[in-house]
């Protein structure tokens, strides 16, 4: 049992640090490179679209950064999806900008989906950024958006960042799946991307986008958006750089944490990227074998090689993962790392099983994530 243990730890220390580390450093690589290309991308060719629905307790930190802004794109859009609380009239108070824009989503259309395709008949700029309504960032993060040469699309980071210490292990599992797709992207190219910090050519856009094979699914743009843009060989651009990147807000229970990874994996699944699903294969096996493992040594009541499964693995863990923590200013998430490693065999068996029979909700509706 033993040998059987060190096999597995050796196989998955080897395995990520290759995937994670060494793919992490090519990465880095290619990022410099996309800040000496010429030419650079303007911030005045730049459109921002913001949906949103009944996030009137979220909007303070969106509102705060843009009137903080040192300089800003062309043009703000925000589209309401059918709010009934204060969104409206919280941005109209809030702001003070005056290049924005608030659009009414007509009412046989609902939806994000929806929402950014209705916004986007109105971009007339080269790119198009995409935000979620309570995301936060820097005042000159415009002027840092400049400095990246121009690509059909950047996917570029939405850093979650939580309130409370207990929301610490909301982020865990996202920053493992970023630091992974870092890595990925540094062999091959991105698997994933958020729409909470999208950039692309709005004409592009308009040419590759296949909405019709995903309508009737109520998640997942940023993933088919990438799929489109990927499948037209577009040339598609991971940038890390906390420059770039965007605050998020952590769900604030743990039904809207379970209801948000629901539809998450929801969309993974329904993409069909080949590299992504041999990704998951290769993942859901590591698991797979570490919880027969584990059962086996609890089983057995050998609590001391328990312990030890445990403890290296965390230790691995943090070797492997720690570095991208601490690059995107999350090292404090780090210390809930070990009692995540103990919760994550449940969550892994409560997850795959309400992937079948639970029908996740967002602002009040049913998210469709299945053909």
């Amino acid at each position: 049992m033993i040998s059987l243990v060190l096999l597995y730890l050796s196989i998955y220390a080897l395995s990520f640090f290759i995937l994670v580390r060494l793919g992490g450093i090519y990465q880095s690589k290619k990022e410099r490179i996309y800040v000496l290309e010429e030419p650079h991308i303007n911030r005045e060719e730049i459109t921002v679209l913001i949906p949103f629905r009944n996030e009137e307790k979220r909007l303070d930190g969106l509102i705060q950064s843009i009137n903080r802004l040192v300089k800003t794109p062309a043009n703000f859009i925000f589209i309401n999806d059918h709010s009934d609380d204060e969104s409206v009239l919280k941005l109209k108070n809030g702001l003070k900008i005056r290049n924005y824009e608030i659009l009414k989503l007509p009412v046989e259309m609902t939806g994000k989906k929806r929402a950014l395709r209705y916004a986007a008949a109105k971009v007339t700029t080269e790119y198009t950024l995409t935000f979620d309504a309570d995301v936060q960032f820097e005042s000159n993060f415009f002027d840092k958006i400049e400095a990246l040469s121009k690509a059909d699309m950047y996917v570029l980071n939405a850093i979650m960042k939580s309130e409370k210490w207990y929301e610490c292990f909301y982020e865990i599992d996202v920053l493992l799946v970023s630091a992974i797709n870092t890595g990925v992207s540094g062999f091959a190219r991105p698997i994933a991307a958020s729409g909470a910090n999208l950039l692309y050519r709005t004409a592009v856009f308009n040419r590759v986008d296949r909405i019709e094979s995903h309508v009737h699914l109520s998640s997942g743009d940023d993933a088919y958006l990438l799929r489109d843009f990927r499948a037209a060989k577009c040339d598609v651009r991971l940038h890390t750089s906390r420059d770039f990147s965007v605050i998020t807000e952590t769900p604030k229970s743990i039904n809207e944490f379970i209801n948000q990874r629901m539809r998450w994996i929801g969309k993974t699944s329904n993409v069909k990227d080949t590299l992504s699903t041999r990704l998951i294969i290769f993942q859901t096996l590591f698991t797979l074998v570490f919880l027969v493992i584990l059962v086996w040594t609890v089983m057995g009541k050998d609590w001391g090689l328990t312990l030890k499964l445990l403890g290296i693995k965390t230790s691995i863990d943090l070797f492997v993962f720690g570095i991208y923590f601490m690059k995107l200013g999350r090292a404090v998430v780090l210390l809930f790392v070990p009692i995540y490693e103990l919760l994550f065999p449940i969550y892994t068996v409560v997850l795959m099983v309400l992937h079948f029979i639970y029908t996740p909700q967002w602002k009040g509706r049913e998210i469709y994530t299945r053909e």
